[in-house]
């Protein structure tokens, strides 16, 4: 059976005292309602050790944003996973729209990063997803065919109880728009085809596989997106970020 996920991505947002605060508030209320969802939470860079000691031992799963792919070393303003390790994060977000588009993250790098936590036994969340330019040129399919190729090759069938896969729609990103749940399931199912793709013969390796939507997700659309098929949780921007919306997404 696949896990639920309900990950809540703080970004670059909130300030100290704030995170910790709904670090407090996420360990008094989620643990309770949480039931057959998993909850997460990314917070900034800055924030990630308090908010890990707040929520250690509670089922809260707390991740970390970005990484570089090394041990310690020379890599200025970077983040080895072994440093991460220290804190207790074991979980990394790879790729995500924003890295993409204002960073220049490719999803050759993104693969490096992927190869470099599955072996060092960390849960990589690897999100893909389309521009509205994309979308509205017919193009959607082949940029996510392009990512999740990219992004995974070289992975093993049997790294991938350590894998999560994240669909976010740029164009749904802060917008306030958000696919419909139908939208959303076609490219999901069309990412878990594309997986199954990768590893003929290795059977249920794309049935396993965790795909999050996130977009937009709100208390008031989360029920219906998790009814479809191929759609296994939220990667959540805004929603997360207050500990009313976010927990109403449980």
């Amino acid at each position: 059976m696949r896990k639920t996920v309900i990950a809540g991505n703080w970004k670059m947002n909130l300030s100290e005292k704030e995170a910790i605060s709904l670090a407090q508030s996420i360990k008094e209320k989620i643990p309770s309602v949480a039931k057959d969802r998993i909850p997460m939470v990314f917070p900034s860079p800055l924030h990630l050790a308090s908010v890990a000691r707040i929520l250690e031992g509670t089922g809260v799963v707390v991740g970390a944003q970005n990484c570089y792919p090394s041990g310690l070393a020379a890599f200025t303003g970077e983040t080895s996973p072994e440093q991460l390790r220290e804190i207790g994060v074991k979980v990394v977000m790879i790729g995500h729209s924003e890295r993409r588009q204002f960073l220049g993250e490719s999803s050759s790098f993104c693969n490096e990063k992927i190869h470099y936590l599955l072996k060092n036994g960390y849960t990589a969340l690897y999100c893909v997803g389309e521009t509205l330019a994309e979308r509205e040129s017919g193009k959607t399919f082949e940029v996510i065919a392009s990512q999740v190729k990219e992004g995974l090759k070289g992975i093993e069938s049997n790294s991938f109880s350590n894998l999560i896969l994240a669909y976010e729609p740029v164009w749904a990103i802060g917008t306030g728009k958000v696919a419909t749940p139908a939208q959303a399931q076609e490219v999901h199912a069309f990412i878990r085809k594309e997986v199954a793709g990768l590893f003929v013969g290795a059977s249920g390796v794309a049935e396993s596989l965790s795909i999050l939507y996130g977009g937009s997700v709100k208390p008031d659309n989360v029920t219906a997106l998790l009814k479809e098929k191929d759609i296994d949780g939220g990667l959540v921007g805004g929603a997360s970020q207050k500990i009313d919306s976010y927990q109403g997404l449980f």
